[in-house]
């Protein structure tokens, strides 16, 4: 057939900060009323850039070399993953056609993918999932973690380490948001002592290198995808277009690392779930994911490398991290609601269901603080 007409807009919709996602539309010639459609991803951080400056971030933070450098590595990683590793983990990804690389003769490099918006939808930040959903998350993790450790080692262990960090340069640029989170806070007196106890913590380089180089050491190593919020968690639809129970793909692959069994799990919750729904599963997640493990290894226990208190211990330091993030997040995350969409009256009550999901995440960051991790924050916290 003969392309008589192609049509291409970007579809980020505010999802898509590290890259430009256009939905290529083509119709022919020689059947008119057929079409075919198709995704691009091309790197770039316009849309980052414009977006942290709007929300009070920090700026200058992109004029750095070395920051940009880790930024422009993101799409060799993703492109790593869907050439290597997608099939090895065996989870719900995009199918891509094509991967490119960027190169010295100013090629942007693209990744060429199937239109998932036929066949799912993600969510905001301001979304919650329920038990059902992360239930089916942890089982997906689960197989996801035994097919990387009944492998080789050489084929992975040490291979992934340059993004470990990445997160942490993130936050130093989302870093001033939480002062803009702070003035549009409506409970700023709940929030101000927890922020303040933290504070000395939260802006540790020191502690967040140890948490994502060391840390993660203490459990034996996983691939993680490294950014597993709404937004990249793209859920099945039906036929009139409502979100199911089922994954239809994990999507933005650019931050895989080795590190935790327990990082992506403390990222859904925190940012996927609403306080409530989250510490309900907290009290059995760890079970649940080793129960889950062990049907992986066909019900073998003995070949699980981890115990419920070592991994309890993993998760706790990991959702220390993700609680520090989500004043930052709620507030960078609210200022690019599309307002057609999402009236004043809207956005307001939205923001009041973010500002208590990071409310309630910062309680219990504290709680863990004086508790359980009192050793964590003595060291770097005091």
């Amino acid at each position: 057939m003969t392309p008589s007409f192609i049509e291409a807009s970007d579809v980020s919709g505010g999802k898509g900060f590290a890259s430009e996602i256009l939905r290529c539309i083509i119709k022919f010639d020689d059947s008119p009323n057929d079409s075919y459609t198709t995704i691009l991803k091309i790197p770039g951080f316009e849309s980052l850039k414009e977006a942290t400056t709007k929300n009070g971030g920090d700026s200058t933070w992109f004029d750095s070399d070395e920051n940009m450098n880790n930024l422009n590595s993101v799409h060799e990683f993703e492109c790593n993953f869907y050439n290597n590793l997608a099939p090895i983990l065996d989870v719900p990804v995009p199918k891509v056609f094509k991967t490119v690389l960027k190169s010295p003769e100013n090629i942007e490099g693209c990744l060429h993918m199937e239109d998932l918006t036929l066949r799912g939808k993600t969510l905001t930040l301001y979304d919650n999932i329920n038990i059902t959903q992360v239930k089916h998350l942890i089982r997906l993790l689960a197989h996801m973690h035994m097919n990387i450790l009944c492998i080789d080692e050489k084929e992975w262990h040490g291979k992934y380490l340059k993004n470990q960090t990445t997160m942490a340069t993130v936050m130093d640029m989302l870093k001033p948001m939480t002062e803009s989170f702070l003035k549009k806070c409506k409970n700023s007196d709940r929030f101000k002592p927890l922020l303040d106890r933290c504070q000395k913590m939260s802006e540790s380089k020191e502690f967040l290198l140890h948490l994502l180089t060391e840390n993660y050491k203490s459990a034996k190593p996983v691939i993680e995808h490294g950014d597993l919020h709404p937004g990249n968690i793209m859920w099945s639809i039906d036929e009139n277009g409502d979100v199911q129970n089922s994954v239809a793909a994990f999507v933005d692959w650019q931050t895989i690392h080795e590190g935790s069994p327990m990082s992506d799990l403390s990222r859904i919750l925190t940012f996927c779930c609403d306080g409530g729904t989250r510490r309900q599963i907290e009290g059995y997640a760890i079970q649940f994911y080793l129960e889950c493990l062990t049907k992986e290894f066909g019900g073998d226990a003995s070949k699980v490398p981890y115990t419920a208190e070592g991994l309890q211990r993993a998760y706790n330091m990991a959702f220390i991290m993700q609680a520090f993030m989500t004043p930052a997040g709620m507030a960078f995350m609210y200022e690019i609601f599309d307002d057609k969409i999402y009236p004043e009256s809207v956005k307001d009550c939205l923001w009041d269901e973010g500002e208590l999901k990071a409310l309630h995440a910062l309680e219990d960051a504290d709680r863990l603080l004086q508790n359980e991790l009192k050793d964590v924050f003595q060291k770097y916290g005091i």
